[in-house]
């Protein structure tokens, strides 16, 4: 089970992807930003993917140029999702005929919903539906809030198809037992005005999306003290800053 947003708000300029999964280590394999757009890599994820993603909108290509042009060149892309947003009005999302069922996704003008091993589309439903209807909440905590409303309309499929290799038998598992009955989250912003808690994740954790949530609450108190305590001297730049070469403050 994965399901993500990608998302563009319209207010700051910013791009964000957030999502939750249940294997460890959501945050290090799908979510990509920089300040030209989001990519979410997914189902049988291919990182490379995201990354190429990012160097492209990074150079000016539009989101369904960069989809596309990565995907062409991906022997597996059946067993993909990936969802891209950038600057412009043509978003893209792929969702490959052989991801663990249900899979789909949703577009909207300022997101993208993706979601495989899912009960049903309930879940990309709520999602995009929270995001749409929460536009004076803080981009990060939206997003969050946005994955949370996936989580509460249904979550995962209880049981998977696992095939022998030496056999080919196929047999059907608990999910729990076939990755382990761990989940993790992330959320990823990349803002023209960076903040601390613009970078969190959770791994390993049996309720990682709802714990995400403490996690950003305690990261805006802690973030809130180390600016009072350093008056602004700490200025943070994360590395998308350097890979489009903006200028120095």
């Amino acid at each position: 089970m994965t399901f993500s947003v990608v998302a563009r708000d319209e207010r700051s300029g910013a791009f964000g992807a957030c999502g939750y999964t249940d294997i460890a280590g959501y945050g290090a394999i799908v979510p990509h930003v920089s300040l030209r757009g989001a990519a979410a890599t997914q189902a049988y994820a291919n990182v490379d993917n995201g990354l190429e993603v990012m160097q492209l909108l990074d150079a000016g290509r539009s989101a369904q140029e960069s989809g596309e042009a990565v995907l062409a060149g991906d022997s597996g892309r059946d067993t993909r999702q990936l969802l891209v947003i950038g600057e412009g009005d043509q978003h893209f999302a792929w969702t490959g005929d052989q991801c663990i069922p249900w899979h789909g996704h949703r577009l909207e003008p300022d997101h993208v919903v993706g979601a495989n091993s899912i009960k049903s589309a309930a879940v990309i439903n709520a999602i995009s539906e929270s995001f749409s209807t929460s536009a004076d909440v803080e981009f990060t905590l939206r997003l969050i809030q946005a994955v949370q409303a996936g989580e509460a309309a249904g979550g995962h499929v209880d049981n998977v198809e696992v095939t022998d290799d030496a056999t080919g038998a196929t047999t059907t598992q608990p999910t729990s037992e076939v990755f382990g009955g761990v989940m993790s989250a992330a959320v990823m912003v990349a803002a023209p005005e960076p903040e601390m808690w613009h970078n969190l994740r959770v791994d390993a954790h049996p309720s990682a999306i709802h714990q995400l949530g403490e996690v950003y609450n305690n990261a805006r108190h802690s973030a809130e003290r180390v600016a009072t305590f350093y008056k602004g001297a700490i200025d943070i730049k994360p590395y998308y800053w350097r890979r489009v070469g903006l200028p120095r403050k």
